[in-house]
């Protein structure tokens, strides 16, 4: 038996005509019907085209996901793919400069921006072309703590120190040796690292009278402590990995304690001073703090391999040694010194340039005033909610291999 009409509509249009007799009771039914059946297949067929966009939404997302996973991963030097170096006991690579050490050292610096498409690198090998420089600078580890390429080490603890990577540094370090002949400087920030002071608290400068609290400098940044082992284990690890990827020379940054008023500070695995003797104490802490330092160094020249080290050192250190080293650290394990001379015009007067043989750190390459060798350097930190970088960092006299790093002559 058929169903009554649910439209109300319908229902009147069926008391007004059937009386006059020209539908059918039968018929108006199969009218009816034949309108909902109609009304119903539309609703369907709008609710499956939704459901069909919304799901290849889903799958555009899916695939531009993994995607960007691919991308990563083949950013990766070949190699390296799936490995987790020891941050502690594996050996520096077997390394090839890309360029003779006696050459001289004309450097650009590139930006971190510039790290990330592929057509920013031709133009990365005509800038160098240009400049006639000779090598490249690039940060490695800023002075946040972030890396600028895929580190393995970061599988291992919990460091997540590739937040920042830049998807084409590697391969765009590749084009700057190969295509334009440059040797890499890989620039890394040391004890000056709030992410890893943060992440590891048994390897990071501590609060007085708290359970394992990181304490911070006058800008709020945490520090890493350069007497505790696991500090110095995971720079060096990070150097090894440098030279792996085919980093030609390191450049240390921030090899230094942290500076101004350490009150307050504790540095676990610093031997404990006598209060009393102040004189005394004050030297025999600042020589512990130099060995430290210099030590640390010693182990870096080793991670390095065949690889140069430069150790940075703001200008006025250079001269009168600084609190931060626990003095001077000349004639310490680097092969090259490289003196901080960025803001600092008396130290581009001429009659400096020429005092000792080191390596300036310049803005630009007309800082240098026409030194030999000379490293272009700008301080870039990827977690711009952090103060600006330390200043601390270390220089040495040295002569290596025929080629004289020099500053001042």
């Amino acid at each position: 038996m058929p169903r009554n009409p649910q439209n109300e509509n319908e229902k009147t249009t069926l008391t007004l005509l059937q009386p006059l007799g020209r539908v059918s009771d039968e018929d108006f039914q199969e009218h009816v019907w034949g309108r909902l059946a109609r009304r119903r297949m539309k609703i369907r067929r709008g609710i499956r085209f939704a459901v069909t966009g919304v799901v290849m939404l889903l799958v555009l997302a899916a695939g531009f996901v993994m995607t960007e996973t691919l991308l990563r991963v083949s950013e990766m030097p070949p190699g390296a793919q799936g490995q987790t170096p020891s941050p502690v006991t594996s050996a520096p690579a077997e390394h090839t400069p890309s360029a003779p050490v006696g050459a001289p050292l004309r450097s650009f610096y590139v930006p971190l921006k510039m790290l990330d498409r592929n057509e920013d690198a031709p133009k990365l090998v005509a800038q160098a072309n240009e400049l006639d420089a000779t090598a490249a600078v690039i940060t490695l580890k800023d002075g946040g703590g972030y890396l600028s390429y895929q580190s393995n080490l970061m599988q291992q603890g919990r460091i997540n120190a590739n937040q920042k990577m830049r998807y084409r540094m590697y391969w765009t370090m590749r084009d700057l040796q190969e295509k334009a002949g440059q040797r890499i400087v890989g620039v890394i920030h040391c004890f000056d690292d709030p992410l890893a002071a943060g992440a590891m608290p048994e390897a990071a400068v501590l609060r007085r009278d708290t359970d394992n609290s990181p304490w911070t400098d006058g800008q709020g940044r945490r520090w890493l402590n350069p007497y505790a082992p696991q500090a110095r284990e995971y720079l060096l690890a990070l150097i090894r990995e440098a030279v792996a990827l085919g980093v030609d020379e390191i450049l240390l940054c921030g090899v230094a304690f942290p500076g101004g008023n350490l009150q307050g500070a504790v540095f676990p695995g610093q031997e404990e001073i006598d209060p009393d003797a102040e004189d005394a104490a004050e030297k025999k802490l600042a020589a512990a703090r130099n060995a430290a330092l210099r030590s640390f160094i010693a182990e870096a020249k080793e991670a390095a391999g065949t690889a140069p080290l430069h150790v940075m050192i703001p200008g006025q250190a250079a001269l009168n040694g600084a609190q931060e080293l626990g003095g001077d650290i000349w004639g310490c394990a680097a092969d090259y010194i490289a003196v901080d001379t960025r803001g600092t015009p008396w130290a581009r007067d001429e009659s400096y340039w020429r005092t000792r043989p080191v390596l300036p750190v310049v803005e630009t390459p007309e800082d240098a005033q026409g030194a030999r060798d000379y490293i272009v350097l700008t301080d870039e930190i990827s977690d711009v909610q952090r103060a600006p970088a330390s200043p601390a960092a270390e220089t040495t006299q040295a002569e290596s291999g025929g080629r004289l790093f020099g500053l001042f002559g």
